[in-house]
């Protein structure tokens, strides 16, 4: 290449306010900690995956390249406070509860009705449980967990039961057996999202969360995207979600010094490999590409003046 070639990217941000209702998720292959995880999608996407419905967590899993079968980093972390929350994801315990008297006391961390009643017991005890579905609410009589009567219930019909008020409570109690606990759709949280979303839709793998030191969450590609509390150092893909700030047409300007044909396909593939190089240093290398945007005189590159040009280049 005669002369010498200076080029200067110029990347704008892009932001894009989540309204959780069709979120746009991008799995990134590049391991990363959850961390790490974090900052590259706040700074590329908008955060870490919220996940509000079974819907979303078969999207994640689709867009998980095929052959992976380890897990991924999404936006879930322990938390600092403990909230009751709905297995659907809801957050309405500030509106209506029906404890009995005394509960919760502390027994658990899972919700179960005794007598109309709610009573908190341990989400691994194995009761009868309700469901709910399009032709109202089924009682199931097969002991189960409390994580396992939450898949059986979003397998067979839609999920455990969220209760809104007096007349869904009585209701329900309409169809449980007598003398039983019964698991319905209230248990005790202590996650949060990144971005801070407040529904808590959860769909922990059996057994978890567990009492492990790990305080981060990762999805398994396989096991219906089921999610296990992991050690929050662990270095592995991870799901985004937001606008692709990534995917921008930029203007450039090429200052030559001495005789340069701009528009030797040669001349722009060394443009190119420098820009990418820049990218590697981004650590965006693996996820993204670029290519030139040509005008309408299917020319690249316009001469402003001797020295300085234009060139418009499309990232994607």
């Amino acid at each position: 290449m005669d002369g010498s070639l200076f080029v200067m990217l110029l990347l704008s941000g892009l932001f894009w306010n989540s309204s959780g209702l069709s979120r746009q998720y991008h799995y990134i292959k590049t391991a990363m900690s959850w961390s790490e995880a974090q900052s590259y999608c706040r700074e590329w996407f908008t955060d870490l995956a919220t996940v509000d419905s079974m819907d979303d967590v078969n999207r994640l899993v689709n867009i998980v390249d095929a052959g992976y079968s380890g897990s991924v980093w999404i936006g879930l972390k322990r938390g600092t406070q403990e909230h009751w929350g709905w297995s659907n994801g809801e957050n309405t315990t500030s509106q209506y509860y029906n404890w009995a008297s005394g509960q919760p006391n502390g027994d658990g961390d899972c919700a179960a009705f005794y007598s109309g009643v709610w009573h908190d017991m341990p989400c691994g005890y194995g009761f009868y449980f309700v469901c709910y579905g399009n032709s109202g609410y089924i009682m199931v009589q097969s002991a189960k967990t409390w994580s396992d009567a939450q898949s059986y219930c979003r397998q067979f019909y839609t999920d455990l039961p969220t209760i809104h008020n007096f007349e869904e409570n009585d209701q329900i109690k309409q169809v449980l057996l007598s003398g039983y606990f019964i698991w319905f759709g209230l248990y005790l949280d202590s996650w949060e999202w990144s971005d801070q979303w407040d529904l808590r839709f959860r769909h922990w793998a059996a057994n978890q969360p567990s009492m492990s030191t790990g305080a981060c969450v990762g999805m398994s590609a396989t096991d219906s995207g089921k999610w296990s509390q992991q050690s929050c150092d662990l270095l592995q893909p991870f799901i985004c979600y937001g606008d692709d700030k990534r995917k921008q047409i930029v203007r450039l300007k090429v200052t030559c010094n001495g005789e340069c044909k701009l528009n030797d396909p040669a001349l722009q593939t060394a443009i190119l490999n420098e820009m990418s190089e820049k990218l590697k240093d981004m650590r965006l290398e693996s996820d993204s590409t670029i290519s030139w945007r040509k005008g309408e005189d299917e020319e690249v590159f316009h001469q402003e003046n001797n020295q300085m040009v234009n060139v418009n280049n499309k990232c994607n």
